[in-house]
């Protein structure tokens, strides 16, 4: 049951701890952007949940091994293990199969077990990394035809600042439709070590937006393997739904290596 649900001051006070909290946030990311100068790349993707333009390069891949837990007042959501399997199709397109052994309780009572798995293509349309502006589309489905997501993300590098964004609309079969959206920087505070943040909202039907606040990072541990960690809140949303915990740890493959795209043109 979540706290002051059934009380109109402590849903006032929640209110007015969230509004603190996402200002406080905000602000945060903001100094991480400010600090980031020459740094920053503003890449997205696992862990975080916002994604960007990149793509692995032509016959490269990107393989993230990893576990998930989601928990909110009503629900527990355990993804473990999670396979996000992408390939690129020369310089422009990502190919994308995700696995993940997923299992889902509402109120103590099993609601989902099971592998669903999600197909997607991203295609970066505009730009590339190290460019001005990148801009993707990139329409995802579940393989039971149910659930489909059809995102757009764009990176803005103005100076030493880099910023990326995603917005899309998903649509569930019976279910109505909704949209998420998000932002994302990252600071690297030395070679081998990236910070993470981003601000995400998801919103289905008349629900509030289930805004999160993940903090992360990316730590090399050899050239071709990243260490993956992400944790994060909801600082709005619905008292039942909304994300009171969100965590992300895996590992990352790039193979044969990580393709540099600014040695050749776009």
């Amino acid at each position: 049951m979540a706290i002051g649900v059934n009380n109109e001051n402590g849903k006032n006070a929640a209110g007015r701890g969230g509004v603190m909290a996402a200002r406080t946030i905000v602000g945060a990311l903001g100094v991480l952007v400010f600090l980031a100068h020459d740094t920053a790349v503003a890449q997205g993707g696992p862990p975080l949940i916002t994604d960007d333009p990149d793509t692995p390069g032509p016959g490269y891949w990107e393989i993230n091994l990893a576990t998930t837990v989601q928990r909110s007042s009503s629900q527990r959501r355990l993804e473990a293990p999670l396979a996000d399997i992408n390939y690129g199709v020369g310089r422009r397109i990502q190919l994308k199969l995700e696995i993940p052994w997923l299992n889902a309780r509402d109120g103590g009572q099993l609601i989902d077990n099971g592998p669903a798995a999600t197909v997607g293509v991203k295609w970066r349309f505009l730009g590339q990394e190290g460019q001005r502006v990148a801009w993707s589309i990139y329409p995802q489905f579940e393989s039971d035809g149910k659930t489909y997501l059809l995102p757009t993300e764009i990176t803005f590098e103005i100076g030493p600042i880099e910023i990326n964004g995603e917005v899309g609309r998903t649509h569930t079969a019976g279910g109505g439709g909704g949209w998420v959206s998000g932002l994302s920087t990252e600071l690297a505070v030395r070679r081998s070590l990236e910070l993470l943040g981003e601000l995400h909202g998801t919103r289905t039907g008349a629900l509030p937006t289930d805004l999160v606040v993940d903090v992360g990072a990316r730590q090399k541990l050899v050239r071709q393997i990243l260490l993956l960690v992400a944790v994060g809140t909801a600082v709005r949303g619905s008292p039942e739904a909304r994300t009171r915990l969100r965590l992300y740890t895996g590992l990352q493959f790039n193979l044969p290596g990580q393709y540099v795209f600014n040695t050749a043109p776009p």
